[in-house]
């Protein structure tokens, strides 16, 4: 009897892990393809902004390339973040989160806006000439990438 007990649980135990692991495989491919969607994205914004520094005739026209996608990467970060903000306010109307959690998100985004701002401020002082205003661009573009990486995981 003993022994069928002991078996009993065994199996239990057995299949309670292979449920969790199966399901941290689940949240790791999930993970993953966000991960290879934003590197996507990016491939894409990189390539058109080669293009168009393969046109550009003077360091504005070089800067509007790198603005057009930092702005791009910058919308893209605001519609992932507003999704985020619905989605914390949807799992605290479930009892998912506590509650103080949707009005923390604003707090933390509007910190991370300020220190890309100092970062790329710095960027932008190291280097002189006209060229300082692009680098600062693309730093900030930087930025709105890997936030978007970061968004996914909240």
């Amino acid at each position: 009897m003993k022994t069928a007990i002991k078996t009993g649980i065994a199996g239990v135990v057995l299949a309670l892990a292979g449920a969790a692991h199966a399901e941290l495989h689940g949240e790791e491919a999930q993970d993953a393809a966000l991960d290879a969607a934003v590197r996507q994205f990016a491939a894409k914004l990189e390539a058109e902004w080669s293009q168009c520094l393969k046109t550009s005739k003077n360091t504005n026209e070089s800067g509007l390339c790198a603005y057009a996608m930092r702005e791009a990467a910058k919308g893209a970060v605001k519609e992932k973040y507003q999704k985020a903000l619905a989605s914390a306010q949807e799992n605290v109307d479930k009892g998912w989160l506590p509650k103080d959690v949707p009005a923390m998100l604003p707090q933390a985004q509007a910190a991370w806006e300020q220190f890309v701002k100092a970062d790329c401020g710095v960027v932008g002082a190291l280097v002189t000439g006209t060229a300082s205003a692009s680098y600062q661009t693309v730093c900030d573009y930087k930025h709105q990438i890997q936030r978007l990486h970061d968004l996914d995981q909240w």
